[in-house]
């Protein structure tokens, strides 16, 4: 028997309807991504044959691609393994044709995979299959052979374990219980019995209060919210709760009444076919139940990431600290508060450390590193100890002093690039030097600190780190390619992230510095990586001007003769033609992009400031309701967002009290580091949890 081959799907056509984008948008997305093109290029240089997509929308374009090609895989493999094992039939392949997505191929393939048979399959082994087809037309007609060597009861029986599974299998079943489900089920949770929680350790016996609001919850699924969702999957997986989506009567029936139709079956063997039909029923349902659930996971992990995004986005954008000494202080108990001075071009200098404890002792020593090292600002870690160590330090520095979150700099400290950038200090001065070269230049920092630590965002560690590794690597590179990098200064970490640039190309780059100009560097990279790199290496001190832009030297004499004839939109048409003889790809959008780049020579991107002053700590009991505070949001979240306004914890704005109006997405009215005006309006000294409003401050 001839293998059966899948034809290969036009995923032109698949892509431009699902995405909703023109056909020869998708086209050239993904031709220039088989030529090797990065998204940061495709979206900067190549608008004009885009059409202007965006970094977002040629994603897109190219995950949904990448989807799809494994889904044709994965319909090929199912092919080829029940081919192989001659159980394919004429239903089974429309089912593997027809699947949607990933999970219905393997829930399909799945029985076929196992070394363990199924009933079904061992009836059909048996030679019980043809009973099951005449059941399915109203008749039974059962062979004397089979007669002879089985009993009655035993065929039947076989016959109904086959039906039950040709129903477990029926793409036409499956997705109109998927579309009930979705239109009117419900997804509940419950506690888990007192005998089971007994059973926890220690660290997860604490969080049980936290799962309170899901001990008795029910949502319809098409109205549950993506952090919800992440919720119930920590309760369950942390042994707390139980989580199910509930069999509703109602969408049993309609999806027996859908089975019948198919079937346009008489009154006769109607018992036969309910007991087949409950069978594969209960296995249908355990089977969509768990792809919703993985859906909903899904939705709930990108929710989160796209939250997770905003927030990195602004503390990527902060802006740097250049040319300061500073104290770095990474605070604590134990282990003290271990300090580094570091210098006006981020190099650690000193290391010392003070004791809370030795209050007297710990002042003595700052004031003496006060008196000796011309110090601009104290950078302090929101570590453990913060505010007793900016309270010591207050008493002795009149200048600024600055609360950044040290969040992700123990894991940096440890990690094989701190080794290799420090490989003669420990740990702990590690971190330090960490905590203060984030003031000074947050990007260059972070971008060395695993995404997934970086601490802004919720339920971070219940994604899958590949994946949320991915999707935040994308914002790191956006944020790097945007900015523009002075290729002189930069280090080689950051460098890494430049569209084209590799760690190997990194340091080709980092060992011949400096460069006077963007053409220096064709010696040191290869073709591929300067046409892709060079629009995103800034050389502040070139002769040319253009090398401290985002134009690329491919743009530059296009961008010559936009200056020299002073050309602009009012104008364009004039120019035109003669624009389009030295660059062809020229439109309105080149110039815009040229004449903006050009106007923000030498203009720093990054204007955000996320890090906070410090000050004395409120105590609780000394806040009322209606009191009125200046905050700083610390991180924004699915529900509303965390503001520091003095004390210990951060308060919390709903989504609900953000504006006099609905709001979907807090996103669409804070970011992190923003300052706003709040009251309290409710405070809880046991838990110390504050509740905040923006409305009508």
């Amino acid at each position: 028997m001839t293998p059966t081959t899948l034809p290969i799907p036009n995923y032109i056509d698949i892509i431009s309807t699902a995405l909703e984008y023109k056909k020869f948008q998708v086209e050239i997305v993904l031709e220039l991504t088989r030529e090797g093109a990065t998204v940061p290029f495709i979206a900067r240089y190549r608008k004009e044959r885009t059409g202007n997509l965006d970094e977002n929308n040629i994603r897109d374009i190219i995950e949904l691609h990448t989807k799809e090609e494994n889904l044709h895989k994965a319909k090929q493999t199912a092919i080829n393994g029940i081919e192989e094992l001659s159980k394919m039939t004429p239903e089974l392949m429309a089912n593997i044709i027809a699947a949607k997505t990933l999970k219905e191929v393997e829930e399909i393939y799945k029985p076929y995979k196992s070394k363990k048979k199924t009933k079904a399959m061992i009836a059909i082994e048996k030679g019980f299959q043809v009973v099951a087809d005449a059941i399915k037309k109203n008749k039974v007609e059962i062979p004397e052979n089979l007669l002879a060597e089985y009993p009655r009861e035993e065929i039947i029986e076989g016959a109904i374990e086959i039906i039950g599974a040709e129903v477990s299998a029926n793409a036409n079943l499956r997705h109109t219980l998927i579309a009930e489900l979705y239109r009117m089920g419900n997804i509940a949770s419950s506690k888990k019995s007192d005998k089971m929680l007994e059973k926890l350790n220690a660290k997860d016996t604490e969080q049980i209060p936290k799962f309170a609001l899901y001990f008795e919850f029910s949502s319809r699924i098409n109205r549950i919210k993506p952090y919800q969702i992440l919720a119930l999957n920590r309760g369950e997986n942390l042994g707390i709760l139980n989580i199910k989506i509930e069999k509703d009567d109602d969408i049993f029936e309609t999806i027996k009444d859908t089975y019948r139709g198919i079937l346009w079956i008489h009154i006769s063997f109607i018992s036969e076919l309910e007991s087949g039909f409950k069978i594969g029923y209960d296995a249908l349902f355990s089977s969509v139940e768990n792809e919703i659930r993985g859906e909903l996971s899904e939705l709930g992990e990108d929710d989160s990431i796209k939250t997770f995004q905003v927030n990195l986005q602004a503390l990527l954008m902060t802006k740097p600290e250049y040319g300061k000494t500073i104290l770095a202080i990474d605070p604590g108990y134990r282990a003290g508060c271990k300090m580094c001075i570091i210098d006006t071009l981020g190099n650690p200098i000193l290391f010392d450390k003070i004791f809370l404890h030795e209050e007297e002792k710990a002042k003595s020593q700052l004031s003496n590193l006060f008196k000796k090292h011309t110090i601009d600002s104290v950078i302090i870690g929101n570590g453990t100890g913060c505010d007793e160590t900016s309270l010591i330090v207050s008493e002795l520095f009149t200048g600024d002093i600055f609360i950044v979150n040290e969040s992700g700099a123990s894991v940096y400290s440890a990690s094989p690039i701190a080794q290799e950038e420090f490989p003669d200090l420990d740990s702990l001065d590690r971190g330090t030097v960490s905590i203060g070269r984030r003031y000074i230049d947050p990007l260059s920092e972070l971008v060395k600190v695993p995404v997934g630590s970086i601490g802004v965002g919720m339920y971070q560690h219940d994604i899958a780190e590949k994946k949320l590794s991915e999707k935040l690597g994308y914002v790191v590179e956006d944020v790097v390619n945007e900015v523009g990098i002075n290729v002189n200064n930069a280090s080689i970490y950051v460098l890494q992230h430049i569209s084209g640039i590799d760690k190997r190309e990194a340091k080709k780059i980092y060992n011949h510095r400096p460069y006077k100009s963007r053409v220096a560097l064709q010696k040191v990279l290869s073709e591929k990586a300067y046409e892709l790199a060079i629009g995103f290496l800034r050389v502040p001190d070139s002769k040319e001007s253009l090398d401290n832009t985002d134009i690329h030297p491919d743009q530059y004499p296009l961008a010559r003769y936009i200056l020299e004839h002073q050309v602009t939109q009012d104008n364009f048409v004039d120019h035109a033609r003669n624009m389009i003889q030295i660059y062809p790809d020229t439109n309105r959008d080149t110039l815009s992009f040229i004449l903006n780049s050009y106007s923000q020579i030498g203009i720093e991107k990054r204007i955000n400031s996320t890090h906070t002053k410090a000050k004395k700590k409120i105590a609780m009991e000394s806040i009322k309701e209606w009191d009125i505070f200046d905050g700083m949001v610390r991180n924004v979240v699915a529900f509303g967002a965390f503001v520091d306004i003095g004390l210990k914890s951060d308060g919390l704005v709903h989504v609900s009290q953000m504006a006099n109006r609905f709001v979907s997405n807090p996103s669409e009215i804070v970011s992190v580091g923003d300052k706003i005006k709040v009251k309290i309006t409710a405070i809880d000294l046991k838990t110390g949890k504050i509740q905040l409003s923006m409305k009508d401050v």
